[in-house]
């Protein structure tokens, strides 16, 4: 195994983060934890959340709206768009949005 593949991203801890990434076709919540499909179509991923974001100034750790997941083979995270996974990220504290 190499550096790049033995790779980990940091991932909010927090699964009540104040964010939540969402299906654009579906509108369903993508769970951490929840099997995806892979974005180039090989297989499936598993979403572990967003990536861990600091301000300037300010240390308190938030939530990123950068996905990371994981792929199994071999195993290593990885980080994409939501838009890469056709998917968004919504405020919690909002109406999902549904589409017609």
């Amino acid at each position: 195994m190499n550096d790049f593949t033995a790779r980990t991203i940091p991932v909010f801890p927090d699964p009540n983060s104040g964010i939540r990434l969402v299906d654009v076709t579906t509108g369903e919540e993508i769970k951490p934890g929840q099997t995806i499909p892979e974005p180039s179509g090989h297989g499936h991923i598993t979403y572990l959340g967003p990536t861990v974001h600091t301000r300037d100034g300010d240390p308190t750790p938030r939530p990123g709206h950068v996905a990371v997941v994981r792929y199994t083979t071999p195993a290593t995270d990885w980080a994409y768009l939501p838009a890469e996974l056709n998917a968004r990220y919504e405020d919690t504290d909002t109406t999902p949005r549904t589409t017609h």
